[in-house]
């Protein structure tokens, strides 16, 4: 399992691509057309506007999520429903804050599994 961000080049169509946004960028469902969204981990709008406009900081966005999206969901049933190959993929690039971060880190934690940015 990876995580990666909706603009890499890595990215193609023979790849179990799994978006963990609530949206995928118009031009990149048009080119990568596999691209299912597994709603479950997608953080609320709300949270994202939060922390974009400053609301809540990066502590507090990792927190809510934890507390009201992970905490709420099996690791173990999650990773089997993604698949061991799953990219999991969001909006932010690489070296910015990102919940795909805090999930990578969750499988680490529960399941001792890798998950490494593409």
């Amino acid at each position: 399992m990876y995580t990666s961000y909706f603009f890499s080049n890595k990215l193609n169509n023979n790849q179990n691509l799994v978006a963990i946004s609530s949206s995928v960028p118009v031009a990149i469902k048009q080119k990568l057309t596999n691209i299912k969204i597994y709603k479950p981990l997608c953080p609320t709008w709300k949270m994202v506007s939060d922390y974009k406009s400053k609301i809540i900081t990066k502590d507090q966005y990792t927190s809510i999520y934890i507390g009201y999206i992970l905490d709420k969901l099996d690791a173990a049933r999650v990773y089997d429903e993604l698949g061991s190959d799953a990219i999991l993929l969001c909006w932010e690039r690489p070296n910015k804050f990102c919940h795909r971060q805090i999930v990578a880190d969750w499988f680490r934690n529960k399941l001792e599994i890798n998950v490494e940015e593409l």
